[in-house]
């Protein structure tokens, strides 16, 4: 592999710089992958002992038969250990999967938005180097435009050199430390991919993940909102450049492209903050909600000082169950010597209390279930035990 180019140079930009680093990077995050897991790796025994005690709990669940011998059951243990066997002792899969798709993913969407087929981080720190250029030269020219001790000449240079490092400090600096930060994360990535063997270290792998995701999406947010920031002030720096005497005694230009670049440094910040809430509320592996569910289902009878009301308003024979539950549940006679009195006595509940509230289901299939001419059929004369329960 060919030695990466200087980080530094005389005569290069920000854009050359972040080849340069995107190099650096790369080489680091392979060598830390080597150093870990690769060929004679600090952890390769550290792995090979993790594995044997992951397949040793799954055998140990078949045996005591915590665990069913199905492919619902098997398939997704075998998948998540043939994936992790895969990324954690494969730099080749681990470099096309994870690091590709983290590192040149987000880019390709943002190259595909702004059109541009090299890469749209790159494209960017081109365009940001000669927006950078102008500025400086803009303040250049500020300073001969008027004498060097008049105080608005001054004023207007120093806020046009402000202008200039907000642009590109703020730029270089969020880019540089996504960048950065994203590949330590990514050579220390195969650790987090082994935990995510066991249930109770699965959630740093989750963590791992939705960071790791956070800052591949911040280049991607600040490579478009940027661009369209920095066309905005393109046609302010021109008029500027057109006359910079008429904009040293306007004043207005000047303040212009002040606040052009503060709303700049301000809107990078935004669609950083943005990234890390996009993965905030990320679950991958679909874990289950913290709130629990609003509408719990409700008790299938409420006991009553009556009897016990059923789902469907009925009352039914539980009277007499209620008497059973409060003569069980007395307490003891206070006499060691008497003897208690087990004796349950039920009541004899009257017909009437079936037959008086009869259940809203009951009454509406009634006329259904009954025949043709069969309610104007004359009643039986009531007994007087049913017509007064009550005597």
């Amino acid at each position: 592999m060919s030695a990466c180019p200087a980080l530094l140079t005389a005569d290069g930009g920000l854009a050359d710089g972040m080849a340069a680093l995107d190099c650096q990077l790369n080489l680091a995050v392979s060598a830390g992958y080597g150093r870990l897991f690769g060929m004679g790796g600090v952890f390769g025994a550290t792995l090979t002992g993790l594995l044997t005690i992951y397949v040793a709990f799954v055998a140990y669940g078949l045996i005591t038969g915590r665990t069913r011998l199905a492919l619902s059951t098997l398939t997704p243990r075998m998948v998540v250990l043939g994936l992790v066997l895969t990324f954690a002792t494969a730099w080749p899969a681990y470099q096309a999967v994870v690091y590709g798709l983290l590192t040149g993913g987000p880019d390709q969407i943002a190259s595909a938005l702004l059109g541009a087929p090299h890469g749209a981080a790159r494209a960017f720190a081109a365009r940001l180097d000669v927006v950078f250029e102008q500025v400086a030269d803009l303040a250049k020219d500020l300073g001969q435009a008027g004498p060097a001790n008049d105080q608005q000449v001054q004023t207007a240079v120093k806020l046009t050199w402000a202008s200039a490092l907000m642009l590109l400090i703020s730029t270089a600096g969020l880019l540089i430390v996504a960048r950065i930060v994203l590949a330590v994360l990514l050579a220390v990535g195969p650790v987090f991919v082994v935990l995510a063997l066991f249930p109770r270290t699965r959630g740093l792998f989750e963590g791992w993940i939705k960071t790791a995701s956070a800052l591949a999406f911040t280049p991607m947010l600040l490579t478009l909102g940027g661009a369209g920031v920095l066309a905005a002030l393109g046609p302010v720096i021109a008029a500027i450049g057109d006359d910079p005497a008429a904009a040293v005694a306007e004043t207005r230009p000047i303040l212009t492209l002040f606040l052009g670049a503060i709303i700049y440094v301000l809107l990078l910040l935004a669609l950083a903050w943005a990234a890390w809430n996009i993965t905030r509320g990320w679950r991958p592996f679909g874990g289950a909600s913290e709130a629990a569910p609003a509408s719990a289902e409700p008790a299938r009878t409420m006991h009553t000082a009556a009897g016990t009301v059923g789902a469907d308003g009925r009352a039914g024979v539980d009277a007499r169950t209620a008497a059973v539950v409060a003569a069980v549940s007395a307490p003891p006679a206070t006499r060691r010597d008497a003897p208690a009195d087990r004796r349950v006595e039920i009541a004899p509940q009257p017909t009437a209390a079936y037959s008086a509230a009869p259940s809203p289901r009951r009454a509406a299939a009634r006329p259904r279930a009954e025949g043709l001419g069969q309610r104007h059929r004359p009643q039986p004369a009531a007994s007087p035990l049913t017509a007064n329960p009550g005597s």
